[in-house]
């Protein structure tokens, strides 16, 4: 199998860098003339990935975080190169989600010897998604955790940014479209989620199967501050579906239309505005083969 290891040495906030020794190890071990190549921006990572297609890379084993994964995939869907995950980011949802261990060694051990099976994809727009996309309330907290204070760090980080999103936060008008029906109104936020995680360990879409076709909608209707912090810890077990301002439906696409423009964010990354001309989401089934532990 021809292989590469590729690397974002700025991921979590230096342990892309810290790990370079060991992944240099881990493309030698790799054998055939691997390499390890380190990206230079997340422009970058999509080159690179699209560049293992061109060459025949079989397997692009990726270290990064979330954010990385998802400018990997930009050049991997649709082709047949498989990617293999080395989680290093603060969040590591998509890793979670598919059960990827985080520690480097046993990361790298599944890299180079695990089996890869068709993963679902979303696309929102132009862009694909791995773990969701989003926008609204979660897409405020995800901007504002861009920029977290320096004794900020790991999961804590987006908790960081729902507390800073909080004051100030108007809902919008939102009408989502879906297979199903419409849901419409004053909207806290609007997920598409392919996997259940999202926002460093919080399951927002705890059902969602990233192989079954569909995207799992959630929607979470005006709420009062103090009731969104009061529900906000139900997150983290997937126990907030049954509360009242939670509605859910799944679907092969939707419609999100917003009656003001808001940036939506995917796999914590900035995507585009979006408001009442609206985006079209989409699931893409099988788009993409991923090594995982199952």
């Amino acid at each position: 199998m021809r292989a590469r290891v590729l690397l974002n040495p700025a991921a979590g906030a230096g342990r892309g860098r810290r790990a370079a020794p060991r992944l240099a190890e881990l493309a030698r071990a790799a054998g055939g003339g691997t390499e390890l190549v380190e990206s230079a921006s997340g422009a970058d990572l999509e080159r690179q990935a699209r560049r293992a297609v061109d060459e025949g890379i079989e397997r692009l084993i990726v270290a990064g975080g979330d954010g990385t994964f998802h400018q990997a995939i930009q050049g991997l869907a649709g082709g047949p190169c498989e990617l293999a995950l080395v989680p290093l980011g603060s969040g590591n949802d998509l890793a979670g989600s598919l059960g990827v261990p985080l520690g480097l060694e046993a990361a790298c051990e599944l890299a180079l010897a695990g089996r890869a099976r068709p993963l679902d994809l979303g696309r929102a727009g132009e862009r694909w998604f791995a773990s969701y996309c989003g926008v609204g309330f979660d897409s405020e907290a995800s901007r504002a955790a861009q920029d977290p204070p320096p004794f900020v760090r790991g999961p804590a980080i987006y908790v960081w940014g729902v507390l800073r999103a909080l004051f100030g936060f108007v809902p919008p008008g939102v009408v989502v479209e879906h297979d199903g029906g419409v849901i419409e109104g004053r909207m806290m936020f609007v997920v598409a989620a392919n996997c259940a995680r999202f926002g460093g360990g919080m399951r927002i879409a705890p059902q969602a199967d990233p192989a079954d076709g569909l995207l799992d909608l959630v929607v979470v209707r005006e709420v009062s501050r103090l009731a969104l912090l009061r529900a906000f810890p139900r997150v983290y077990r997937g126990r907030h579906l049954d509360h009242p301002a939670v509605a859910t439906a799944r679907t092969k696409r939707a419609r999100i239309r917003l009656d003001r423009e808001m940036v939506m964010f995917s796999d914590g990354e900035e995507l585009f505005p979006v408001g009442p001309e609206g985006v079209e989401v989409t699931a893409r089934e099988g788009a993409l083969r991923v090594v995982t532990s199952g």
